[in-house]
């Protein structure tokens, strides 16, 4: 397995940004994402400008399509669109109907953009307010939104613990959601600590396979991890949890950093149960016991503290896979 960077939640100057589509590509390809999406307010009419800037300016990253759906009941982000839809028949009391439609007019992966940034009376229609009856009708939440920056102020605007402890509820209770970050970039960001998404494909995928749809694929399988430089996957079976290590991320000088730190495992599973351990990336993988009859974990990876403002990884949900047992 191979890990690929990936930006999820961004904006041109086709509707609200300051870049324009061949800048916000450019900005990627600087900044080593191999796949970045493009998801304007209500308009896909950026999406061939980028594809042309690739294109003549012999970019190696790749562009992911899609959109993000501006309401005042909150924002839906549909990667893969090609066109934008009518959403006047939305039903914010009921909206898995036009979630349908999304998937019905081209989207591949739908998410919950900030679900729990401010709403009104400062940012009208940022806060996601519709009730979803349907879990499943979604594929994605945008754990964390990291346009207003790092620190208490942020977290205030934009809610991401909120949204981190929704997306592990519902990953829990059996839902195939995927965790992604979005730096829902309008100018060029600054330069900051915060969390970022990689998606994990099969090794040799990037090669046989757009990269972007790799990373589609990834987020439909769940597949994905949000991180400030940690990368791992997990697999457990019959009661064991075995986490494999990569120390070669060179995000926030990770590649370096792992040696000096000695981060700390938060396990959650289905059950309600919630174990610590220490995590040792000297190793490349290490084993660590849970319940055997826990079907689904979550992991957290914590920098000394087990507090929010120390959070290094997350977003990785585990099937417990049981030992099958052979037939007379």
């Amino acid at each position: 397995m191979r890990y690929q960077r990936a930006e999820l939640h961004n904006h041109s100057v086709e509707s609200d940004g300051s870049m324009t589509p061949g800048e916000l590509m450019e900005w990627a390809e600087e900044h080593s994402y191999e796949v970045i999406a493009l998801t304007d307010h209500n308009t896909c009419s950026g999406h061939q400008k980028a594809r042309k800037a690739i294109q003549e300016k012999n970019l190696s990253v790749s562009l992911l399509e899609g959109v993000e759906v501006t309401t005042f009941y909150g924002h839906i982000l549909a990667l893969g669109m090609k066109h934008m839809v009518d959403f006047s028949d939305l039903d914010p009391g009921a909206p898995e109907g036009f979630l349908k439609k999304l998937r019905a007019e081209g989207a591949a992966a739908i998410g919950l953009a900030h679900p729990f940034c401010l709403g009104r009376p400062v940012a009208a229609g940022c806060r996601f307010d519709m009730d979803i009856h349907d879990w499943d009708a979604v594929d994605y939440i945008e754990v964390f939104n990291t346009s207003a920056g790092t620190g208490a102020r942020a977290e205030m605007i934009m809610g991401n613990e909120k949204a981190l402890d929704l997306w592990e509820e519902k990953a829990l209770e059996g839902h195939r959601l995927a965790a992604v970050t979005g730096k829902d970039i309008h100018g060029k960001p600054a330069d900051a600590p915060v969390m970022i998404t990689y998606a994990l494909v099969e090794e040799g995928n990037g090669d046989t396979q757009d990269p972007a749809q790799a990373v589609l694929g990834a987020v439909l399988e769940q597949k994905t991890i949000v991180t400030r430089g940690p990368l791992f996957e997990a697999e457990a079976k019959d009661g064991m949890l075995t986490l494999c290590y990569d120390q070669s991320s060179p995000y926030l000088d990770w590649n370096s950093r792992w040696k000096e730190t000695k981060p700390i495992l938060v396990i959650r599973d289905n059950q309600g149960t919630v174990i610590k351990y220490p995590a040792d990336f000297s190793q490349s993988s290490q084993e660590f016991p849970i319940k055997k009859e826990a079907e689904r974990l979550v992991i957290r990876m914590y920098d000394k503290e087990t507090d929010f403002a120390d959070l290094l990884a997350a977003g990785v949900i585990v099937r417990q896979k049981k030992e099958q047992k052979g037939t007379e």
